[in-house]
């Protein structure tokens, strides 16, 4: 499901300024500046190096990226995040949040002609899928941050009810979504993954809240139905 980010914009006739009324700087400032090179409107504008707005999981035509991987990832790897560390609400109407127990499963095989270590199985979804409607994922590699160490970036989408403070249905259904930086660190027995995780959330389409996790993943011998 693709986010979108609005931008309100005011209808009007702006009033003309002469110039007279433009602005003025005081005399430390007014120094002659080397004429530039005009910069198109790309270049003008700060492009962040992710994007807050979750993927859209129909533009990418698979649950994984294909970058190689240090050897150290090998395997499957399963991990269960059923608490968060922080919460910091986005929105003065987020109210009573609630965490739902969140579950991952990374794999890294041999692929390709060199045989490199790639991600080709990733799943990351509610825990109890019993509770949740409409749950779609989509995960793949960011980026390889050093011999031990990637960043995953999961996407998910479900629809969940709305609770109260008391853990009870207030019969209003939330379509949320979430967008996950996973930073992996493999620890030097080879033997957990320490994952530390951003998590940024959105609800019916509006900034909703703002999260964060820290979990230990382990190896398993094969991801679940392989």
């Amino acid at each position: 499901m693709t986010l979108v980010l609005a931008l309100a914009i005011a209808a009007g006739m702006a009033p003309a300024i002469s110039h007279a009324q433009a602005v003025q700087v005081v005399p430390s400032q007014q120094k002659p500046i080397a004429p530039s090179a005009p910069q198109t409107p790309a270049a003008q504008m700060p492009h962040p190096e992710i994007s807050p707005a979750p993927l859209n999981p129909g533009n990418l035509g698979s649950n994984t990226r294909e970058i190689p991987l240090p050897n150290v990832f090998r395997g499957c790897w399963f991990g269960q995040v059923a608490n968060v560390d922080s919460m910091r609400p986005l929105s003065p109407d987020a109210g009573h949040i609630r965490w739902l127990t969140k579950t991952y499963t990374l794999c890294y095989r041999q692929t390709g002609y060199n045989g490199r270590w790639q991600l080709t199985f990733a799943e990351g979804s509610v825990a109890n899928r019993a509770i949740v409607s409409d749950q779609r994922q989509v995960m793949r590699v960011k980026s390889v941050e050093g011999p031990n160490r990637a960043v995953i970036l999961s996407y998910l989408h479900f629809r969940a009810p709305q609770v109260n403070p008391f853990g009870m249905p207030t019969g209003v259904v939330n379509t949320l979504d979430e967008l996950t930086h996973l930073h992996c660190t493999v620890s030097p027995d080879d033997g957990a993954m320490e994952v530390a995780a951003d998590v940024f959330v959105e609800n019916d389409g509006k900034p909703w809240v703002e999260m964060t996790w820290r979990a230990r993943f382990i190896r398993i011998g094969n991801r679940p139905g392989g």
